[in-house]
């Protein structure tokens, strides 16, 4: 059985091979001379999860915006925060809202320009011998789950539902889910994109999922980052290339099949229907709330202070940083609509 890469909440998924720097060929609208050079960094190998990036290079839309992107993949102990903010590479595909408030508590000079996930990826899981059919039945259970940044999702969850964490036996979670399936712990942790396809790919159906935003407990997730000295020297750069990359998603969102099949053009070892299953996944995540009528990368600053909160009562935090320093909405609020609305043809 294929162990998966553990996700975390507050870094970079570290597992796998790193890959060289991607650059995807497209028609260019301008010489190269007259193109501004730049990089994004993944917070992970190609795939889907990172498919929006992949369509606006092959379409020409970075080009189109005056940049020659270079999308440069995430790997082993690559974490896209400490790459962005070393200057590296200029924009990075982040963890999500908890990873920009903790760089930004260690000094690390990063800002969030964008938020694709407006909901949490996690889902608990339990099979139908578990008994498990509610939060209130995770007394005396167990559970298991990453402890980077989940384990803390779980407890809230539990508290919302008048559950003492204390009463449940909370496990470190193992790089596989082969505990899970054999029955060795009650409930287990997945992404809806990961684990829980790789479930179902195994015919294995849980009979309960809990799924923590439903409990009031929302952290948003995959974010787009840019460097702090980039977005304040040259804010016409990262105007363009929020342009481009939500051009990107959503025309990938309205166009699945064929966004996949230029992701596999540079990435050939992957498989469609894995991607397009992934994919498919995402569609919720990236739509959740009120993006689905604002468009693709929505920042919600009620979430973003939620999630400050939420990291200082975990003590994650030792104390409130700044949201208004860690994200910038006006870049955002610049893209115009149909390069960010799902449904845009183009």
């Amino acid at each position: 059985m294929t162990n998966l890469p553990r996700p975390s909440l507050f870094k970079a998924a570290i597992a796998g091979l790193a890959l060289a720097s991607i650059s995807l060929a497209a028609p260019l609208d301008a010489s190269a001379a007259e193109l501004k050079p730049a990089s994004v960094r993944l917070k992970w190998l190609p795939q889907a999860q990172f498919i929006g990036y992949y369509v606006a290079k092959a379409k020409g839309w970075y080009e189109e915006e005056g940049i020659d992107l270079t999308i440069n993949p995430g790997g082993p102990n690559i974490i896209a925060e400490n790459m962005v903010a070393a200057g590296n590479d200029a924009f990075g595909h982040g963890g999500g809202a908890a990873s920009i408030l903790q760089a930004r508590e260690k000094g690390l000079g990063i800002v969030g320009i964008g938020m694709l996930f407006q909901q949490t990826p996690y889902r608990f899981v339990a099979l139908e011998e578990s008994g498990i059919k509610s939060v209130e039945d995770l007394k005396g259970k167990s559970v298991s789950t990453w402890f980077s940044g989940p384990q803390f999702i779980l407890s809230a969850m539990l508290r919302s539902q008048g559950v003492d964490p204390a009463e449940v036996d909370i496990q470190a979670q193992a790089n596989s889910m082969v505990p899970f399936i054999e029955g060795q712990v009650d409930m287990a942790t997945v992404t809806v994109y990961n684990e829980g396809l790789y479930l179902k790919r195994n015919n294995v159906e849980p009979a309960v999922t809990l799924n923590p935003a439903e409990f009031n407990v929302n952290l948003p997730n995959e974010s787009i980052i840019v460097n702090e000295d980039v977005l304040k020297d040259d804010p016409e750069l990262v105007q363009g290339f929020l342009n481009a990359s939500l051009r990107g998603w959503s025309y990938a969102l309205a166009n699945q099949e064929e966004a996949v099949d230029i992701l596999l053009d540079q990435a050939p070892t992957l498989k469609k229907q894995e991607q397009m299953e992934q994919l498919e996944q995402l569609v919720p995540l990236l739509l959740y709330g009120a993006a689905e009528e604002q468009g693709v990368g929505y920042i919600d600053k009620a979430q973003m202070e939620f999630t400050n909160e939420f990291l200082v009562e975990n003590q994650v935090l030792k104390g409130p940083v700044e949201v208004d320093a860690a994200i910038v909405e006006s870049f955002w609020n610049n893209v115009p609509a149909d390069k960010k609305v799902v449904g845009n043809p183009g």
